[in-house]
């Protein structure tokens, strides 16, 4: 997104946030009219008044129903849409740091607490503005209206109202968030905790169950809920609290108010008064929910901000420079995710346009690691690696990335579509680009043998998928992305030997217009290159 892109989003979210905070305000000012209006038609109606007397009132219920109803519903639409125009661009603004920081600096993090981080923490954010923003304007507005009319009706009256409101505001403000500031550590602890044991549940499902240990983790699971069990019911007495609050006041009001009223008005305006206070009920409990979730959405805050000042694992270089070609060069190379004890060393290779190269290893040799070297995710622990002649120390990431493309072992693939699987590479790909790359990644068969083609469902992690195809379908991702070096780790692990054979043909049928580099164990595979690299400590 362009820098102007962005300005004109920014302005659409706010205008969108002032205009659904305005109708919020309107709703709950109809909300309040339809109680006052009817309190007044009711008394005055049972004094058996002309008709004509009462039309006024009755044109009021009608139009502050309607209204109320209308008002909220435009509320829900504008308030949302800001809402959701804001968790898209923080949720943006939250993969930036990542995939800077990635994968060195978050190597101490658990999956599933990166992913609250990303996912439940800006819906969080977007809470801030819907749940606790709009609800405060909306009670202020309405009860700073409400106290002008009653003081119009008995001015002693408003000011009651007045005290109300203010002394809610006030309680609400300092006594509800409180217990949640008290335990905000904790509970985001436990929300970490709780996400991160149920993801490495999920993904190792299959191999607790065959090892027998399930039970175990799963009583892990069952501690990380009842810890946030006790979190969630500390909140729910701090909502409890701000309930009574809100009650207690309304009532005292409302007592002193008619009270006050009683004798010195008309009996139908005695009514209208004793119901203020009772009319401001609602949207003080909507505030007292907004305080309760007050410290969630700063805890939040505080974590996506942390997030941005997450370090970059390999700092950009202020003026990248630009490399010549594709042709990568690595002389002298240790590897390794720390850098006083590299994994292996001594690494040679060169590797010219549409040229192949191999490099071997067993495992746990350094393949994978690598793999991330080369295509500038990690750091080299010693050595020289070059691409188009220049040093990729003096490249940016995006730029090393944009011409280095790595296939792991295990590729993600998402439970959709083929289509949406491949356009996570080429978002704006057309359907002839798609089935390009799904020919020359060896996947066309499947396309055409399918009534559904680029439309194929692939299932959960690709299970309806064979190995092979998963793949081939990483592959084809890398082919969209525009990768003029494909560094393949491991690319036919797990499949069998003709699946395998079929494979290595048509990624090595993808010369000379790319070169490739392959991370192998299996002997065949290192006969196919014309060099072939033994990684050693």
């Amino acid at each position: 997104m362009t820098e102007s892109q962005e300005m004109l989003e920014r302005r659409a979210e706010r205008r969108a946030a002032v205009i659904g905070t305005a109708l919020a305000a309107g709703a709950q000012l109809a909300a309040v009219g339809l109680l006052l209006t009817s309190a007044w038609l009711i008394v005055r109606a049972a004094e058996q008044p002309p008709v004509m007397y009462l039309m006024v009132a009755i044109v009021g219920v009608r139009f502050f129903g309607i209204g109320r109803a209308a008002l909220r519903y435009a509320e829900r639409l504008r308030t949302h849409d800001a809402a959701l125009r804001g968790a898209i661009r923080r949720r943006v603004a939250a993969y930036a740091p990542l995939q800077a920081a990635a994968p060195r600096t978050l190597e101490d993090r658990r999956r599933g607490e990166v992913v609250r981080q990303v996912v439940a923490d800006v819906e969080t954010v977007q809470d801030g503005f819907l749940r606790v923003r709009v609800p405060w304007v909306a009670a202020l507005v309405a009860s700073t209206v409400v106290a002008l009319v009653i003081t119009l009706v008995h001015p002693v009256a408003g000011a009651v109202v007045a005290v109300q409101a203010v002394a809610t505001a006030v309680l609400l403000r300092l006594v509800v968030p409180r217990p949640g500031r008290s335990v905000g550590a904790e509970a985001s602890a436990a929300r970490d905790s709780l996400a991160s044991d149920v993801t490495e549940l999920v993904h190792a499902t299959p191999d607790l169950l065959a090892l027998g240990a399930a039970p175990q983790h799963r009583r892990t699971v069952v501690r990380a809920v009842e810890s946030l069990g006790v979190v969630d019911r500390r909140n729910a007495w701090a909502e409890g609290l701000g309930s009574a609050v809100v009650l207690v006041l309304g009532a005292v009001a409302a007592t002193v108010a008619t009270v006050l009223a009683a004798g010195a008005a008309r009996p139908e305006l005695v009514a209208v008064v004793a119901l203020a206070p009772i009319a401001l009920l609602e949207p003080w409990t909507t505030v007292a929910e907004a305080e309760r979730l007050r410290p969630d959405v700063e805890a939040a805050n505080r974590r996506l901000d942390a997030l941005d000042r997450l370090p970059a694992s390999m700092p950009d270089p202020v003026v990248p420079c630009v490399p010549a070609d594709s042709h990568l060069r690595v002389e002298g190379l240790a590897v390794g995710w720390d850098r006083s004890v590299p994994v292996a060393t001594g690494i040679d290779l060169d590797v010219a346009p549409g040229g192949l190269a191999a490099v071997t290893a067993p495992s746990g040799g350094g393949k994978s690691t690598l793999a991330l070297t080369l295509a500038r995710l990690l750091e080299p622990a010693a050595g020289r690696i070059t691409l188009g002649g220049v040093d990729l120390a003096e490249l940016s990431g995006d730029q090393v990335r944009s011409l280095v493309g790595v296939l792991g072992q295990d590729e993600v693939v998402f439970d959709t579509t083929l289509r949406e699987n491949l356009r996570i590479a080429a978002p704006d790909a057309s359907d002839a680009r798609l089935l390009d790359a799904v020919r020359d990644a060896g996947l066309g068969d499947l396309v055409r043998s399918s009534d559904a083609g680029l439309d194929l469902e692939v299932g959960e992690g690709g299970n309806r998928l064979s190995g092979g195809e998963r793949q081939r379908l990483g592959l084809a991702r890398l082919l969209l992305a525009g990768h003029r070096v494909l560094v393949l780790d491991e690319p036919t692990e797990h499949l069998d030997a003709p699946t395998a054979q079929a494979l290595l043909d048509d990624v090595l049928a993808l010369r000379p217009e790319r070169s490739i580099v392959l991370l192998s164990h299996a002997p065949w595979v290192l006969d196919r290159a014309e060099e072939a690299v033994a990684l050693a400590r």
